[in-house]
């Protein structure tokens, strides 16, 4: 007569063979590549299946066994969200480079959070998916982590340009970048130095104009500073979860209660922050349902309109900072093609005037919206808007200086 199992027994032998199906369902993709981190999709069907035993051998089967069922239903989702990941999502934004240095081409920076190391001469690349954006496009850095353009003895007066990857010219030659532009059509009026970096915000500009060394090659004394402004602006200059938790040294201001401006500041320089930071890396690297379902803006800490304040205090002590080092004046060039709101734009705009900001606003490329952008799976400006906000922007320079 064949043996009748008890009840329980059962339970827990077909508990432990489905956590034993899901382990070797997991390990299978991953050796096929099909989930890339394992971590976090081990950890739960493992503990799952633990808590089932723990249900039958220390006799508290609903308490464990709602643990063991959460665990492994929490697992079954994981293996979901990182086939998600790797099939399904939207494709990131791949860069690569080749050149000279063959290593180290951008590093952790204490200043202004990371930077290109030079000199360096480099062939940049970036793809989205199967896209192409751009192709071995060539990046010259100098000793003092610019790009640079010709260099122009008889142009009388400098024209020093920061800010983000607009400023940078990411995906242009040098020649083509906005500061170069700008030389070439002011036909050597104006000695052109770039000081953008892609990523950057008014944070790194007021670190930089602080700096004697990054300014002690500059013949011209007297000239004209211009910061590109884009909307991603308001949201580099504040605390952003995402960007401490990739580049700790990178920094960022605050409003005390009094208003008083507050920085340059570190993640680490506030408990919570740096708690907070911390377990978000974490989570990041260990759970790709975080990944998925976790929008680093939920952190922010200060409002929209509170971020725009603080935004536009940082560039008026940024142009306090060049004055007080050159004879001319620092404006800030509000880009076309602004995804802010418009509202928000003009609160910005505003009071920017209010502290005594010049702020330029040059019209869109006309015809095609395509014809601005770099790639039409990328809004970076193109070489045709850089070159028609250059002639529109020495125009305006002009009018100011």
């Amino acid at each position: 007569m064949p043996e009748i199992l008890p009840v329980r027994t059962k339970r827990f032998r077909l508990l432990m063979v489905f956590g034993v199906i899901l382990i070797s369902i997991a390990l299978g993709l991953a050796l096929k590549g099909k989930i890339t981190s394992n971590l976090c999709v081990v950890t739960n069907i493992g503990l799952g299946t633990i808590a089932g035993y723990a249900a039958f051998r220390y006799r508290r089967l609903r308490f464990f066994l709602a643990i063991s069922s959460a665990l492994l239903f929490l697992g079954i989702l994981e293996i979901a969200a990182q086939l998600y990941e790797s099939n399904l999502a939207p494709a990131s934004k791949i860069y690569s480079y080749r050149g000279e240095p063959s290593f180290g081409w951008m590093a952790e920076h204490a200043l202004v959070g990371y930077a290109f190391q030079g000199p360096a001469q480099l062939w940049a690349t970036a793809t989205l998916g199967d896209e192409i954006l751009y192709d071995s496009v060539f990046y010259s850095i100098d000793p003092l982590s610019r790009r640079k353009c010709a260099p122009s003895v008889e142009s009388p007066e400098h024209a020093l340009f920061f800010g983000g990857s607009f400023a940078f010219g990411e995906g242009l030659s040098n020649q083509q970048m906005i500061a170069c532009q700008f030389q070439t059509t002011s036909e050597m009026g104006y000695q052109s130095y770039n000081y953008g970096m892609m990523g950057w915000g008014p944070s790194q500009t007021y670190a930089q104009l602080g700096v004697d060394e990054l300014f002690l090659d500059i013949r011209q004394k007297s000239g004209i500073a211009i910061f590109s402004f884009i909307d991603d602006h308001i949201y580099r200059t504040t605390w952003n979860i995402s960007t401490a938790a990739e580049f700790p040294e990178y920094p960022f201001f605050q409003l005390s209660e009094s208003g008083e401006l507050v920085g340059p500041l570190k993640a680490r320089d506030r408990r919570s922050l740096r708690f907070a930071t911390a377990v978000y890396k974490f989570l990041r690297g260990y759970s790709p349902m975080f990944r998925i379902l976790v929008d680093p803006s939920m952190f922010r800490i200060e409002s929209d309109k509170e971020a725009v304040m603080v935004t536009a205090r940082v560039l008026q002590a940024a142009r306090h900072r060049y004055q007080n080092r050159f004879d001319g004046e620092f404006v800030i060039l509000l880009w076309p093609r602004s995804r802010l709101d418009p509202d928000l734009e003009e609160f910005f705009v505003q009071h920017l005037i209010t502290l005594g900001v010049p702020v330029i606003r040059v019209p869109e490329l006309p015809g095609d919206p395509l014809d601005a952008q770099l790639h039409p799976k990328d809004g970076h400006p193109s070489a045709k808007e850089i070159t028609w906000i250059a002639s529109l922007l020495l125009d305006e320079v002009r009018s100011i200086h």
